[in-house]
């Protein structure tokens, strides 16, 4: 009877092992599996957050008018649609520009709604770009100009992307003394090949108190200095 017993017990003993083993041994070939598997997801990963940062990297800065500004500017519905016909865009592309939609522009220029003060923001700092940054935020080449055919005669060197906002080109140039004047500005602002002229960003930058303006005695524009 003991040696039944005995036997009996091996014999469940063994089954047990076998039945244990066969689990086990198919848990770890799982985790195996699911380490690999995690293994390429923490690589994809990692390759998409690269790829992120590269396209954030060339991607332009949002742009926005300090509050200040926001708090004292009058919006009017004509000054919406002369700034988008002065720059050539259709009403999708202006949308894209200031980043509101389609309609929020209609209805601006309409005069049926007004913008919130987020959106207020975005276009004031819009209003301060030249023709040649806007184009580039866009993605668009500049179209040609009339004389176009006189001017491919003469060389040009290619433009590429500025290194620094209008504001921030601007506040270098005043804080260096390099130009500090209405008119030095402006012939700085050209020779940088910047389109349009800065007036628009010099009275963001003097309404966002940023600069300070004096007016220059017996001639036109104004001497500017860090506020």
């Amino acid at each position: 009877m003991a040696n039944l017993l005995s036997a009996l017990s091996e014999k469940m003993a063994r089954v047990a092992r076998k039945e244990i083993k066969s689990q086990t041994t198919s848990t770890k070939r799982a985790a195996v599996r699911y380490r690999h598997d995690i293994a390429d997801l923490k690589r994809q990963v990692a390759k998409l957050v690269k790829r992120l940062a590269q396209v954030e990297k060339h991607q332009p800065k949002a742009l926005t008018a300090p509050p200040e500004l926001v708090e004292t500017a009058r919006f009017r519905a004509d000054s919406v649609r002369s700034h988008r016909a002065k720059l050539g865009l259709s009403a999708a592309k202006y949308a894209q520009l200031v980043g509101v939609s389609d309609l929020s522009i209609y209805k601006w220029e309409a005069g049926k709604s007004r913008p919130r003060k987020a959106q207020l923001a975005k276009f004031l700092a819009v209003r301060g770009l030249g023709k040649r940054e806007v184009l580039q935020r866009l993605g668009m080449a500049e179209p040609n100009a009339a004389g176009a055919d006189k001017a491919a005669a003469k060389p040009r060197n290619k433009r590429g992307t500025f290194a620094q906002t209008a504001a921030e080109f601007i506040l270098s140039l005043v804080k260096s003394r390099k130009a500090t004047t209405t008119g030095q500005i402006n012939a700085a602002w050209k020779k940088a090949r910047r389109g349009g002229n800065a007036d628009n960003t010099l009275y963001l930058l003097v309404g966002a108190k940023t600069l300070k303006r004096v007016k220059l005695k017996g001639e036109r524009g104004s001497r500017y200095s860090i506020a």
